[in-house]
């Protein structure tokens, strides 16, 4: 979470033929529910990190470097120490870069969506912690999704109910897992003091 109140997200995504090769993305928004760019949610707010260098940054990179419908995807190497070395320094170089834009700053905060978003994460933080979910639930995951306890899906279920949005498994599970993620990093926060 940033000083701002934004949460930068960094995704990785492995390559569909060679499972050693990954490339990443980075996700800006009051939400940690990466890739959410629908509605009025600014597309500009997800965006591959190689999108983010310059022509000169790019020459360094060239053996990695694949132009890919006009976008700069670089794909990394997990299994080689040089290539992990060099992702590392462009994601220490294109950080700034992405999270250091006005525009996109003021449209991200000016997002109806996007404060949708946050809001039903804050009402399931709010319902976990009350505990008193007795109601019936018919969109729980079949089985545990990333350690996250069965009492987030309940509570995202109902608070998408209470904001009479779209009921469906995917969006319970994102909902939960979004209000887990933020109600997990401000407990660091407070922990850590950063």
């Amino acid at each position: 979470k940033l000083d701002n109140g934004l949460y930068l997200s960094l995704g990785l995504t492995i390559h569909r033929y060679y499972e050693d090769a990954f490339t990443a993305d980075f996700y800006l928004s009051e939400s940690t529910d990466i890739g959410a760019i629908w509605g009025d949610i600014p597309k500009n707010s997800y965006v591959r990190a190689g999108n983010l260098l310059f022509v000169e940054d790019i020459l360094k990179y060239e053996d990695g470097y694949l132009n890919v419908k006009g976008s700069h995807d670089i794909w990394w190497h997990g299994n080689d120490d040089e290539s992990i070395s060099d992702f590392l320094q462009v994601i220490s170089l294109t950080e700034p870069r992405f999270i250091n834009q006005p525009d996109l700053l003021l449209a991200i905060k000016s997002s109806q969506n996007n404060k949708l978003i946050s809001k039903l994460a804050l009402r399931t933080i709010d319902l976990d912690i009350e505990n008193n979910l007795e109601d019936s639930f018919h969109y729980l995951p079949p089985k545990d999704i990333d350690n996250i306890p069965m009492s987030w899906f309940m509570a995202a279920e109902k608070a998408l109910t209470e904001f009479d949005q779209l009921l469906n498994i995917h969006r319970v599970k994102n909902t939960a897992s979004d209000a887990y993620r933020q109600y997990v990093l401000s407990h660091l926060r407070e922990s850590t003091g950063k």
